[in-house]
């Protein structure tokens, strides 16, 4: 039952990461203007959150500093909310995007997964 919890929180949490890394580009596009700048915007937009993700909150990130990591995180999850509630004009699914994510970083430094880290799960 605790490999089946946490490879379902991992798949979760990464599933919420590819989603905010998105709806960040989709910002790039529209606020640049869908036209000749808003693709390489998007682009840049997605390059540089998966750079900042890297760099700071990835499982394996660069430089692994607690608290730099919780910040970078709510940073990057409440950015994404804002972007779908002002930018896509969606208020009930920020809402929704943002509880999600609220409740999977929550459970994420809660045990068990946080004493497997999400991948050396005994069977």
């Amino acid at each position: 039952m605790t490999a089946i919890y946490v490879w379902t929180l991992a798949a979760v949490m990464f599933v919420l990461e590819l989603a905010m890394v998105g709806v960040l580009g989709y910002a790039g596009l529209v606020l640049a203007g869908r036209g000749l700048f808003g693709w390489p915007a998007a682009a840049g937009a997605v390059i540089a959150v998966a750079l900042v993700w890297a760099l700071f909150a990835a499982p394996a990130a660069t430089f692994d500093i607690g608290l730099v990591k919780a910040v970078v995180k709510v940073a990057l999850f409440a950015a994404a909310a804002v972007v779908l509630w002002q930018v896509a004009h969606r208020p009930d699914l920020a809402a929704a995007f943002a509880v999600l994510a609220l409740v999977v970083n929550i459970a994420a430094v809660l045990p068990p997964y946080s004493t497997y880290g999400g991948f050396d799960v005994p069977a």
